[in-house]
């Protein structure tokens, strides 16, 4: 009985309840729902495309009323356009990358009128204290898409969200994006895609704890807007993220500061980050300090020294 096309199982009901949370998804994403067997969520997806509890149409799944109602989901189905299927999947791909986070989708989001209908947010992660909105841009947008949405992080705040990062799937997004940060933010991230992922999300492992404590022994949190920490006399600044708030104020440090102090700046960035900022800082007192460890699942730190072994209580986190 359990196989019959209207049965649902306990993965059919999540899966359903997920494409209720986020509208569409491709095929291949399903995969996750049910624990990554090799083509079993094709099995199920043909079973539920029978029984009218999804719709499959050229790589993409989307859920039907029905199947909603058997799942038990509450909520109205969302109705997505065909030439949104794209990118709206591509934002379900860019979240499911944040597994150690809590995920809401800016579908979700629009029904709790906790965002505009026009929002381009695709989400929200969360983690602790911690609280990011999540864009992902495919396209190079015009500049009155890049007004809209300077305005949109501006106004996030009245949700309690000071902290965005926008995902670029090319350089000449980044560009486009390359902006003023509004005010009101405390961060505002910005990553190519899919690369950028993992460096967003090194900076919150262990291995980075361990790397930062092996090179920067006793390094101490700094409450300088341009620097995460010092140490023996230097500021430290973490630049994974690309965050585009710290940049500013780094550079108005280097500008009009760091001469009458006389203290080195010491910018701990990724291997694809070295370029671009010795081209923005070269003619300062800085000095690039490069992690390799970016692929969080694989990279393990380097054994600490005993001589050099902090105590556990020499690291503070970037995000206190």
């Amino acid at each position: 009985m359990a196989n019959l096309p209207d049965k649902l199982t306990d993965r059919d009901v999540a899966l359903l309840h997920f494409l209720g949370r986020c509208g569409v998804m491709k095929t291949a994403q399903a995969n996750v729902v049910y624990g990554g067997v090799k083509k079993y969520h094709i099995r199920r997806i043909e079973r539920l495309s029978k029984a009218g509890m999804i719709i499959r149409d050229k790589g993409y799944i989307r859920p039907t009323k029905k199947g909603l109602v058997a799942a038990g989901y509450e909520g109205d189905i969302v109705r997505i356009k065909k030439h949104q299927c794209k990118d709206r999947a591509l934002a379900v791909e860019l979240l499911l990358r944040f597994p150690e986070w809590h995920v809401r989708f800016g579908i979700e989001l629009k029904r709790q009128n906790l965002l505009e209908r026009r929002s381009q947010v695709a989400g929200i992660i969360e983690r602790s204290n911690l609280k990011y909105a999540i864009y992902v841009l495919s396209h190079v947008p015009t500049s009155g898409n890049v007004t809209f949405m300077r305005s949109e992080m501006r106004d996030l705040h009245l949700w309690g969200i000071e902290r965005i990062a926008v995902f670029c799937t090319n350089k000449k997004i980044i560009e486009a994006m390359t902006v003023e940060p509004p005010s009101g933010i405390k961060e505002l991230c910005l990553l190519p895609y899919p690369a950028g992922v993992d460096s967003f999300r090194r900076i919150f492992t262990k291995d980075f704890v361990a790397f930062m404590n092996q090179r920067f022994p006793g390094l101490k949190p700094c409450a300088r807007p341009f620097a995460h920490f010092e140490w023996r006399g230097n500021y430290i600044t973490v630049m994974h993220t690309n965050d585009l708030v710290k940049r500013q104020t780094l550079s108005d440090y280097l500008i009009h500061v760091q001469k009458r102090e006389a203290r080195k700046c010491l910018l701990v960035c990724t291997p694809g980050q070295v370029k671009d900022l010795q081209n923005q800082f070269m003619n300062h007192d800085v000095e690039l300090i490069i992690d390799d460890g970016t692929d969080t699942e694989i990279q393990k730190p380097t054994p600490i020294p005993k001589e050099d072994s902090p105590s556990t209580d020499s690291y503070y986190p970037i995000h206190p």
